[in-house]
Formats: structure tokens, C-alpha cells, sequence
């Protein structure tokens, strides 16, 4: 079997690899004159998850964060872990760094919680994509609590609440809570197929304006509201799983169009993961690829995934540091 999953793994490996390439393109430095604007992220995932373009909503055997499904808590095979995310956007040139701490447990009931610190990146760090354009300079704390109840062992739902207080460095009066929060729901039935539904947007997001006078401006709006429902197939199920795909289908209100998206994940040795994914809008015309590497040290885990497309929000990579206990 492992010599079989070999053979066919190699050619992914290629394909992932010229892929990551091809999409890879420096992006020429343009003077604009409208003023830039943007919006600070509400979802944060852990960074298999973003190797998989975001698809593990129904998959129960991962550690990831809080962020892609709560209800995922309820139903972990192994939940005592910290793990710890940094993530650079090459875009804006900010930099995310948050820390899940370990869940508490008691019969039904599971509790965890999420610290998130959000900043303005170090000038000149390789890969920005516009080294001649302004970056918001803004400052964000977040802190979240994550509830999930297991109703069985086959069936979890939770919720996640969030609340966020962000700032910037020019304009000390410039600052904004926000709340939001997600509900989520896991089916994992015996056998190697399990299910995830999650609804996302409850609340208010925080946008960011750079206007003439170089400054950042903030302000607040409703939350993009977000449908996904998916899957998630292991195989084999009794053993050390070697391969783990997963797909979802997102709404996003307001937009036009579904996104399909599918992750796959290769383990052809214990210490080792290889992740791709991707994300489709066919009315927007939009293909987003992600690729990623997973090392397992036992006790330690690390993961790196990279969104290499050039498009506004895309372009980034991500580190994670898993430590179970």
C-alpha cells in the first residue's frame, strides 16, 4: 500500500510544485490614486486548514483552530494541544499572530479560547507585493471563546463569540469594538465520511481606509454573512491515515456566485503531510490556489501553507506550531 501510495504521490508533488510556480508572479509596483481601502479579517484559520483552501469544516481527526468549525471541539480524538499561528499578507503587509489554548472538558460540555494580535509588518520584508504603496498601520487585539457540546459521539455543535478592539498608530482616537460570532454543526458518523455546517458573519467587521495624508482610517460594518456546508474522507480508518480529502461548498451574501472548494491531504510517511486546495467562483471567474507541508515531531508539529495568487486578500503564507500534550 505505501509503495502503491508512492508511485502515486509523486506526480502530485510535481504538479503541486510547478503549480506554486506558475501562480508565483511578481506583481509590478503601480501609483494609484484612489485611496486604499480594505477589510480586517473576521475568520482565522489554522494553517492546515489554509493548505486545504479552507475545506476542513467536517474533519474530525485534525487539530486545527477554532476558527474553521467550533463544533469540531466536541469531537476530537485528542483535544489537549496549544497551537500557535503567524501569518504575513504580502498584500497590505500585515502581520497575524494568535495562540489556542488548550479545551476544557466536563462530560458533555467543551470550552477553549483564542488570543489574536494583528499589526502592521516590518518595512522592506521580502515578498511584498507593493513595496511603493502605503500600508494600513493599524493595531488589533482579540480575544474569543469557542463552546461545543457532543450530543453523542457521532454528533457536535458549537459556537464561537468574538471581540475585537483595534486602533491605529497615527490616530489614537480612532478606535472601534467589534463583535461577531459563528455557530457550526459536525456529523461524524462510523465509517470514513463525516460532515460540517457552518454559518459565519454575526456581527460587525472592521474596514481600514489610507487616505492623501498617509494616514489610516477605520470604521465598521456589517459582517459579510457566510453559508458552508461539507465534507471530509479518510482513508484508511483503522489505521494511520495516509490520505484525507475534503470539500466544501461557501455562499457568501451579497456576492454572486458559489465557491467550490476541495483540499487533499498525502501523508505517505508519519512525519510527513503534503496539502494542496483550491478555490473556485465560476460567476467571478476567480481560481485561488494553496499548497502546503506538514512536519510531525511527535509532540511537535509544524505546518506551512502559502496562497500564492496574485489577487487582493490572497496572497500570503502562514507558519503553525502545534505542541500536544
Amino acid at each position: 500500500m505505501k509503495k502503491l501510495l508512492l508511485v502515486c504521490t509523486r506526480p502530485l508533488i510535481t504538479m503541486i510544485f510547478c503549480f506554486t510556480l506558475f501562480y508565483l508572479n511578481p506583481v509590478v509596483a503601480q501609483i494609484q490614486n484612489d485611496n486604499i481601502k480594505g477589510v480586517l479579517p473576521n475568520q482565522i484559520y489554522d494553517t492546515r486548514s489554509l493548505s486545504m483552501a479552507n475545506t476542513t469544516i467536517a474533519d474530525v481527526y485534525s487539530t486545527p483552530t477554532i476558527g474553521i468549525n467550533t463544533a469540531l471541539f466536541g469531537l476530537f480524538i485528542d483535544p489537549s494541544f496549544i497551537q500557535f499561528n503567524t501569518n504575513h499578507n504580502w498584500d497590505n503587509n500585515l502581520m497575524q499572530q494568535d495562540l489556542t489554548l488548550p479545551s476544557l472538558s466536563h462530560g458533555l460540555h467543551h470550552v477553549t479560547g483564542r488570543f489574536v494580535y494583528l499589526h502592521k509588518g516590518f518595512d522592506n520584508l521580502p515578498f511584498t507585493s507593493s513595496p511603493s504603496l502605503s500600508h494600513p498601520d493599524i493595531l488589533m487585539y482579540r480575544g474569543e471563546i469557542a463552546y461545543a457540546i457532543a450530543f453523542n459521539n457521532n454528533l457536535s455543535l458549537g459556537a464561537l463569540q468574538s471581540l475585537s478592539y483595534t486602533t491605529t498608530n497615527e490616530n489614537e482616537e480612532a478606535k472601534y469594538w467589534n463583535y461577531f460570532a459563528d455557530i457550526g454543526l459536525v456529523y461524524a458518523p462510523d465509517g470514513p465520511v463525516s460532515y460540517g455546517l457552518v454559518f459565519r458573519g454575526l456581527g460587525n467587521e472592521t474596514t481600514y481606509e489610507i487616505i492623501e495624508t498617509n494616514q489610516t482610517t477605520l470604521g465598521s460594518r456589517l459582517a459579510t454573512q457566510v453559508l458552508e456546508l461539507g465534507a471530509t474522507l479518510r482513508y484508511p480508518i483503522e489505521e494511520r491515515m495516509y490520505l484525507s480529502i475534503s470539500f466544501a461548498n461557501e455562499k457568501r451574501f451579497g456576492q454572486e456566485g458559489l465557491w467550490y472548494k476541495g483540499g487533499i491531504e498525502i501523508a505517505p510517511f508519519s512525519f510527513i503531510a503534503i496539502r494542496s486546495g483550491a478555490m473556485v467562483n465560476f460567476e467571478q471567474s476567480l481560481f485561488i490556489p494553496r499548497v502546503g507541508l506538514g512536519i510531525n515531531a511527535g509532540i511537535l508539529q509544524i505546518d506551512y501553507g502559502i496562497a500564492p495568487k496574485n489577487l487582493t486578500g490572497e496572497q500570503f503564507h502562514q507558519v503553525g506550531i502545534t505542541l500536544q500534550f
